[in-house]
């Protein structure tokens, strides 16, 4: 077992991978990571399936994988009304890791994790992710606090960022400069919830690296789709830079309150080859039967509608527009009578479901599951002649659930590393495949995981999947790890004989040097 520690810290570097961590090690852009990589047992952190945010890290905080926690993807279908609706931390089935350590009486810190919105009644401060629907519900948990943030640091936001690619060098500037002040307003709040709480877990999570990457790939230089332009470099690589004083700010605080570090990744990334059009898959496929474009009148109907009806739950006190169901009328124009299967929603994984009026009957929907998978298995691209599906799958046979009931997908099928399978496509759009020059990366399932804790084995190659880290988290703190949690405990990056010194004590986490560089 690790030896114990009496705090940990949790540096979520959303989207980090080593791709573009090893080449800023190298050129001295990120010095305070490059240190704790240097005395941390540091690998590969292999993602969820699918590789998106609100999967991703409810495997992290639960320790569980998707059939156990129950989240699948951003949306969900509701079983009842048939309307779209965005997964929240209200529907994850089994406890997390910060109601694990309140139970225990512990207090824990996380700044802008995502699926922590409903907040859990826990001991400590939680504030929202992206996917709070405003920064005062973000900080429902802890008002005062957030009224202390917003009072303040003006730049702390849980927003994402990097909605587009920027179009110009000036909106570059602007965009990077929000983004730096909102780098360091994060770590300014972890130290004034340092003052507030005796905690044992702090995650402060970075969203924004995820949207440098999936917008300003090219600017990294770290590849063959290098874009050779200094001045937009200049730009990125100072977000780097900000992201690294962040970072080291928080190393000292662990050093200053003898905590383990880990920092991890929900996923990885790399070029964007295409866009792949899920619906015109199951067109080709005759699974389905697009609304000649002269006939679309109700489906637009439904958009406008659905649309009016998020403006009027903006309009209201307590409303969003971001949190209310959409219909699955308003979201794909289908000839709902030939169409067998349809994809409503869904990014970087086909999502795809029966269409109940008019495939009905065990039989008749295990012939449609098998010519979805079939079709996504087949499908290549005509250049590279790569499977555009990493897999395809019968959600109900390899997760031993009934997928209506739950809302989930009939048939998963992730996309294979370099591709972004989507739902929504361009209505005049008829080719599979489409790159997207407003998309120059996107995810990949190889993740990074940095482990700096006693006894730690520095440069130990890691090989290891997101649920691992909670129940590992969970040993170090010396905390039985719930039955309920499938990932293991990263036994083997810890010298046993090393963790304890002749008295029998642990060594202090404090006696390496964490202090900041820069």
């Amino acid at each position: 077992m690790p030896g114990p520690a009496s705090r940990v810290v949790f540096l979520g570097l959303d989207g980090a991978t080593e791709t573009v961590l090893r080449p800023a090690f190298d050129r001295g852009w990120m010095p305070n990571l490059e240190a704790l990589w240097r005395r941390s047992a540091t690998g590969t952190l292999w993602s969820s399936e699918p590789m998106v945010t609100p999967v991703a890290w409810t495997s992290f905080l639960t320790g569980c994988n998707p059939p156990t926690h129950g989240i699948h993807e951003f949306h969900y279908i509701d079983p009842v009304d048939r309307t779209i609706l965005p997964n929240h931390a209200g529907r994850i089935r089994v406890p997390t890791l910060w109601e694990i350590l309140s139970e225990s009486g512990r207090q824990v810190v996380s700044l802008g994790l995502p699926m922590t919105y409903p907040p859990p009644d826990v001991r400590g401060l939680v504030v929202g992710g992206s996917d709070a629907p405003g920064l005062s519900w973000a900080f429902a948990q802890c008002p005062d606090f957030g009224e202390e943030i917003r009072r303040n640091l003006p730049a702390y936001s849980h927003k994402v960022l990097w909605k587009h690619r920027p179009r110009t060098l000036d909106e570059l500037r602007r965009l990077s400069q929000r983004n730096r002040d909102s780098f360091h307003a994060q770590a300014e709040a972890a130290e004034r919830a340092d003052r507030r709480c005796d905690w044992a877990a702090m995650m402060v999570h970075f969203h924004n690296l995820d949207g440098i990457q999936h917008r300003l790939w090219p600017y990294l230089e770290v590849d063959e789709t290098a874009a050779g332009q200094p001045e937009w470099t200049a730009e990125v690589v100072s977000c780097l830079q900000e992201l690294d004083r962040a970072v080291g700010r928080l190393l000292e605080l662990a050093s200053r309150r003898d905590a383990a570090v880990i920092a991890l990744s929900d996923h990885g990334f790399g070029p964007c080859r295409a866009l792949v059009d899920v619906n015109g898959l199951l067109c080709r496929a005759g699974l389905q039967r697009r609304l000649p474009y002269g006939t679309r009148l109700t489906y637009r109907l439904r958009r406008l509608r659905d649309r009016f009806d998020r403006w009027k739950r903006r309009q209201s006190p307590d409303g969003t527009a971001s949190r209310g169901p959409r219909s699955i009328e308003g979201e794909v124009g289908c000839d709902w009578s030939k169409t067998a299967a349809f994809a409503p929603f869904g990014q970087l994984c086909g999502s795809i479901f029966l269409n109940p009026r008019l495939v009905s009957g065990s039989s008749a929907a295990s012939r449609v599951i098998g010519e979805i998978i079939d079709a996504c298995r087949a499908a290549e691209d005509p250049e590279t002649g790569l499977p555009l599906f990493a897999d395809a799958f019968d959600v109900a046979e390899r997760y031993n659930l009934d997928p209506s009931a739950e809302g989930l997908p009939d048939v998963l099928a992730p996309s294979t590393d370099g591709y972004q399978a989507m739902a929504k496509w361009a209505p005049f759009h008829r080719s599979l495949l489409r790159p997207d020059p407003d998309l120059p990366a996107t995810h990949r399932a190889d993740g990074v995981l940095a482990i700096d804790a006693p006894g730690v084995l520095p440069d130990f190659p890691i090989d290891a999947e997101l649920p691992d880290v909670a129940p590992t988290a969970l040993s170090l703190l010396g905390l039985p790890v719930p039955e309920v949690m499938e990932g293991r405990i990263l036994d083997e990056v810890f010298d046993h004989a090393e963790s304890r010194t002749a008295s029998g004590t642990v060594p202090s986490t404090s006696s390496r040097s964490r202090r900041p560089i820069g």
